[in-house]
């Protein structure tokens, strides 16, 4: 029995072998904010009931295998770590936490001049510490009056829970005797008007005597009203930080809202330039292409064209030479390369007329020859 339960334990994660990712930590944290909602913690410790909820609210997020004591451990380094920093910039004009790159940010001066007073700040230019908002919520108070102080959201709760009625407390105040001399009911309270240092038996501004019995009732309703007017102080205090929370947040919102505005107006900037480059980049195209089809054109022309055989045997099928005289201008055309590329150089209707005189200044006789009706003028008058 003892080795299976060495055995059950073993398996069971510690501290040393479970690690924290970034969204088990959220977890944690927004599983504190809900408990610190329903109340359940005082002055500054957390109620058993708390811990119990965030046990199961993280076996479900994470798994069956979180403890109690895993989450204190955990919520002690993110408290030390959390406390670094507020320690450092909490009420330091200046500087924000900015919720998208997690880091505090201030303007170069000011960054300057406290590195120059404190040198360990130089590590959160560039370090982040996520989830700031909620553990200054959580954690803040701790840091700024001790464990028992708690945060605007916890005092307004309390108001709520304590709500401020000036009317409750008078049927609770004692009132002296009735006056004789004049008839007159003297409330206690009344004997605060006089000089504490006012002797005995001095009339007063309503003519009665200032007892000591009156002088030792007036304290109930003092500490009434000093303990209304801490109330009143407290939640105007509570709604001028409310207010300073809400108009930072509203300004870090308007901020994060407008990044994206500002990209999107860069982009279509870098888009219309693009735009302008690739027509300019088409146009230019276009221009190279005329001018190689200009020099395509010229190199067409300058070039030695070489005609073949076949090209000569259809191009005088195509002027209507037919039999031996056909074939005696194809074996004249084949051995003068120079007439050959003369004759195709001229236009087709006037091909006819210069084959035969170019055959007829060779000397060729064209007397046996079975000539065309339209070119019978080329025959050798001596025959």
């Amino acid at each position: 029995m003892p080795n299976k339960e060495n055995k059950t334990e073993a398996t069971q994660p510690s501290k040393d072998n479970l690690r924290w990712s970034e969204e088990m930590d959220e977890a944690l944290l927004n599983a504190l904010a809900k408990e610190a909602l329903k109340s359940n913690r005082h002055d500054g410790s957390w109620t058993t009931e708390a811990y119990a909820n965030v046990v199961k609210t993280l076996s479900i997020a994470i798994g069956p295998h979180i403890t109690k004591n895993h989450i204190k451990n955990r919520m002690k380094t993110l408290k030390d770590h959390f406390a670094e920093a507020y320690d450092l910039f909490h009420h330091l004009s200046g500087f924000a936490w900015n919720p998208v790159t997690r880091k505090f940010e201030a303007e170069e001066e000011v960054w300057q001049d406290f590195i120059k007073k404190k040198p360990q700040a130089e590590k959160w230019r560039k370090m982040q510490i996520k989830h700031y908002d909620i553990m200054k919520e959580l954690f803040g108070a701790d840091r700024a009056t001790g464990k028992g102080a708690a945060t605007s959201r916890e005092r307004i709760q309390q108001l709520d829970r304590d709500p401020i009625d000036l009317n409750d407390s008078f049927e609770n105040i004692e009132f002296s005797d009735i006056d004789v001399n004049t008839g007159h009911d003297i409330p206690t309270f009344f004997a605060s008007l006089d000089s504490p240092s006012a002797p005995h038996g001095q009339p007063n501004q309503l003519g009665g005597n200032s007892t000591s019995r009156g002088t030792k009732r007036k304290s109930p309703m003092n500490d009434f009203l000093e303990a209304q007017y801490e109330k009143v102080a407290l939640e105007i205090t509570t709604m001028a930080d409310a207010v300073k929370e809400g108009s930072y947040l509203s300004s870090k919102l308007h901020d994060v809202a407008q990044r994206p505005v500002e990209s999107a107006e860069r982009q279509a900037f870098v888009a219309e330039r693009q735009v302008l480059i690739a027509e300019k980049q088409v146009s230019l195209i276009e221009r190279q292409v005329a001018i190689a089809e200009k020099g395509l054109a010229i190199m067409q022309q300058s070039r030695t064209r070489l005609y073949s055989e076949s090209d000569v045997w259809d191009m005088l099928t195509e002027l209507g030479l037919v039999g031996s005289f056909r074939m005696q201008c194809y074996q004249f055309l084949c051995e003068n390369e120079q007439k050959k590329r003369q004759i195709f150089g001229i236009p087709p209707e006037m091909r006819l007329d210069a084959l035969f005189h170019f055959m007829t200044a060779a000397g060729v006789r064209l007397g046996d020859m079975v000539l065309p009706e339209n070119i019978h003028h080329y025959r050798n008058p001596n025959t």
